[in-house]
């Protein structure tokens, strides 16, 4: 079967792309996103593409055209195809069609230029430029592809999250938005990632045994001045920061905090993308491991990290720096 993931329309790099890969005479799928979607036995191409009514109607395949890339291709691959293997089938050419859906979109020209489908398709035409896989965009979406063909898609809820590793506070509201609920989340023994309201909840951060605070934002206020150790990192979440910039900088001081024997709490606004960066450029040089090995750990105690596809590609960049020393 052709698998794909349904987004949630959250932050960063989330929100509803999905690519499904056909191989030879089998189909695999990478994903943004939260619950999952199947759709069973997605139709096999002919050797000519069907008549023009019927390239229009939802289920058709699309053939994408290139289009600029967002960030760098390979960082928004590792972003949006968390799939490892299926990247590197998909570098070595062995698969010869890829197929990106969305929920709904009746063509490629309906998507956003800065939504995650139009993004996939752009980074997937680029690292497949030069081999056999066809890109595809499926029209209509996983929702037009079950209204034409529903006895060959099922429907399957998302796995619930396991509660976050470290985590000494529950959620005392439901309706906060889901990066807030919960505590901070232990990385490290000494390092905590979170976001602007947990950095804001004394009880919690005494509960954490925190003694300083590392706010990656421009906007979120240092609340506890006179009780702990503050740095600020005044930056946006925008694909113009060059986030790599205070890296050493924040190694440097969460560095610090250990070796005084305390703990830090690393926070921006939401803690999915900014200060997420600097947990997993930390972890990058301090453990010298790769950027997936990094991101692997951390999103298994924080599952919502989604950095920005430039603060990807930065880190890949630092994955090398790193590596090579």
């Amino acid at each position: 079967p052709a698998e794909g993931r349904r987004g949630t329309g959250g932050h960063g790099a989330g929100g509803g792309a999905r690519a499904g890969v056909r191989g030879a005479g089998h189909a695999a799928a990478g994903a943004a996103g939260g619950g999952t979607h199947a759709a069973a036995g997605l139709p096999a191409l002919p050797g000519l593409l069907p008549p023009p009514r019927a390239r229009r109607a939802p289920g058709a395949l699309e053939r994408a055209a290139p289009a600029p890339c967002a960030g760098p291709p390979a960082a928004v691959l590792a972003c949006l195809l968390p799939d490892r293997a299926l990247r590197t089938r998909l570098g070595r050419g062995e698969l010869a069609r890829a197929v990106v859906l969305d929920e709904g979109s009746a063509s490629v020209a309906e998507l956003r230029p800065d939504g995650p489908a139009h993004v996939l398709l752009a980074a997937l035409l680029h690292e497949t430029r030069a081999g056999p896989t066809a890109v595809f965009f499926l029209r209509g979406g996983f929702d037009g592809f079950q209204g034409c063909c529903p006895d060959l898609c099922s429907e399957a809820p998302a796995p619930a999250l396991p509660p976050p590793a470290g985590s000494k506070t529950s959620c005392s509201d439901p309706r906060a938005p889901i990066y807030d609920q919960g505590g901070p989340v232990e990385i490290l023994p000494y390092l905590f990632l979170g976001s602007c309201s947990h950095s804001s909840d004394l009880q919690g951060l005494q509960a954490c045994g925190i003694t300083a605070v590392l706010n990656v934002s421009a906007s979120c206020p240092n609340h506890f001045e006179g009780l702990f150790r503050y740095k600020s990192i005044p930056v946006e979440d925008n694909q113009m920061v060059e986030i790599s910039a205070w890296f050493q900088e924040a190694i440097g001081f969460i560095d610090w905090v250990k070796n005084s024997g305390g703990r830090v709490l690393v926070h921006c606004q939401a803690g999915i993308s900014r200060s997420a960066t600097i947990c997993l450029a930390y972890l990058m040089q301090s453990r010298r491991v790769r950027l997936d090995e990094a991101f692997d750990f951390v999103k298994q105690r924080r599952g919502i990290i989604s950095p920005n596809f430039s603060f990807m590609g930065q880190l890949l960049q630092f994955e090398t720096q790193v590596l090579c020393h």
